[in-house]
């Protein structure tokens, strides 16, 4: 039985609730949280995403799949040991339980979904920093331990499989709140977050567009870049000719972003004037069969080191991180030149966050650098909306830590 049927004596009319204590409560929101985590979580495809253009629809899978989401998240912050002692988890963990607490609790009447949309927006905005949350109380966790390489790798991962759910959650709150009505709160799009048609080459040129923006804030200039479309059979770049396919257009956006933001300031870093700068565009090239669509960024800023080889993909080593640290002002605020770095370098974690936005729906993002030349960014992506199938967590709570 669970934890609504046992705190709520549902009849015709779902009014009639049994009184429990709040630390009963506490513990049967603990057993079902624990139960539940072991239960599969059912993957989405987009196939089945576009689908949904009702809510009506929906209804049935966030009400079964949502709760096994969070819950999932919950134990996985549970398997770290000390987890109690860092602020940041502590915050998250204590959020993910009152949220779970909403869900489960909530009346999913397919009649009124107004109240449904209200929550789901509300969890989704009071979530937003999540990302900087968990990364930074794991930095701590890490540097408290004093972690071995391989417990690094462990932390790593760990991040994965917590960010990868947060995505999966978001998309289908997003999908929600987009496909319902203006009346009931939501936005009244026809197909959601999704687009059967989305312009990959439009999204691409969007992302460099605003990418230069923020490093002509930064800078006072901006990189040449330049936007290619390619297409299987044909030699040579495509004009007029834009790669389309079913897919999320933000989540595409924001991996462009990440990848265009490192590429264009690692250009004009490197640059030794306006001639240098137009010498060296970074390259944008779309290319596409009809299985899947393959992006290509080049650019020719000096590579990454070899020596630094995978750490690129690490959330502990953060460029953004530890230039906020040093450039932390006594009593705990910033100088205007760290917020100016911010708009280009986030958290420092942009890049394994990218790769996770890739992998969710079946996609890969990979680096190849050449020291003294340039950096290549592979970013690979299935075309065909069966094949696109949302990656779920791997993390097991059994990992030693």
């Amino acid at each position: 039985m669970s934890l609504r049927s046992k705190v709520s004596q549902v009849g015709e009319d779902a009014r009639q609730l049994v009184a429990v204590p709040e630390e009963r409560f506490r513990e049967l929101v603990s057993a079902e949280v624990s139960f539940l985590a072991s239960v599969p979580v059912q993957p989405v495809s987009m196939r089945q995403i576009v689908t949904w253009c009702d809510t009506r629809d929906m209804i049935p899978f966030i009400q079964t799949e949502i709760p096994k989401r969070f819950a999932l998240r919950i134990r996985l912050i549970e398997t770290l040991e000390g987890w109690q002692d860092i602020p940041e988890l502590a915050k998250l963990h204590h959020r993910l339980t009152r949220w779970y607490r909403e869900l489960v609790l909530l009346n999913y009447s397919t009649q009124d979904c107004g109240h449904l949309t209200k929550t789901l927006k509300s969890i989704r905005d009071e979530g937003r920093d999540v990302i900087a949350v968990s990364a930074s109380g794991i930095y701590k966790l890490h540097k408290m331990k004093k972690q071995k390489q391989q417990d690094t790798n462990f932390l790593d991962r760990w991040l994965d499989g917590f960010l990868l759910s947060r995505i999966g959650t978001n998309a289908l709150f997003d999908q929600f709140v987009a496909i319902a009505s203006k009346q009931d709160g939501g936005l009244a799009r026809p197909t959601g977050i999704t687009d059967p048609r989305c312009n990959a080459t439009k999204v691409c040129e969007h992302a460099a567009q605003m990418s230069a923006y923020l490093c002509y804030q930064r800078f006072g200039r901006e990189p040449k870049y330049t936007v290619e479309d390619f297409k299987a059979g044909e030699i040579g770049p495509q004009e007029n000719s834009p790669c389309h396919f079913s897919y999320i257009p933000s989540y595409l956006r924001y991996i462009m972003c990440e990848l265009l933001k490192n590429s264009f300031r690692a250009t004009l870093m490197t640059s030794s004037g306006i001639e240098d700068i137009n010498r060296r565009p970074v390259h944008i090239r779309v290319c596409r069969d009809e299985h899947q669509v393959a992006i290509l960024v080049s650019d020719e800023a000096g590579g990454i080191p070899f020596e630094v080889g995978d750490r690129i993909w690490s959330y502990m080593y953060g460029t953004a991180a530890k230039m906020k640290q040093a450039k932390v002002q006594p009593g705990g605020s910033q100088s205007a030149e760290s917020t100016e770095e911010d708009l280009l370098s986030g958290y420092g974690v942009g890049l394994p966050c990218a790769r996770l936005y890739a992998r969710y729906l079946g996609g890969n993002l990979s680096v190849t650098s050449y020291p003294g030349y340039g950096t290549q960014a592979h970013l690979l992506l299935p075309r065909i909306d069966t094949e696109q199938v949302e990656e779920l967590p791997g993390c097991s709570f059994h990992d030693p830590i």
